[in-house]
């Protein structure tokens, strides 16, 4: 379990909370998945699926399938950058939609 809580904690700390989308951050779903995970281990959860989590999560912080199927193109589906979409995802700018649609 202690190999598996530092693979864990190595895959957290390459993937930080985006304070930004609180709530809706990636990052954070995950620190709330490994709590789950974690206590799940004690309820009966079996290492070797806990080590198939640690798996997935760490090929995805490598940035693995990104590397194996690199883009193409740089332009979305949308036609925005990718730090337009950042920002157009961001709490403030979904709060001032919310609040431009209620006037």
């Amino acid at each position: 379990m202690s190999a598996q809580y530092q693979r864990f904690l190595k895959v957290l700390e390459k993937w930080p909370a985006d304070k930004s989308k609180a709530g809706r951050d990636l990052g954070e779903q995950i620190r709330k998945q490994v709590t789950k995970l974690t206590t799940s281990l004690e309820g009966g959860a079996t290492n070797q699926e806990l080590d198939l989590q640690i798996g997935a999560l760490e090929r995805l912080s490598s940035n693995v399938y990104i590397r194996k199927y690199p883009r193409t193109f740089d332009s979305t589906a949308t036609g925005l950058t990718a730090a337009q979409c950042n920002q157009v995802l961001s709490s403030e700018f979904l709060q001032y939609l919310n609040e431009g649609s209620k006037k």
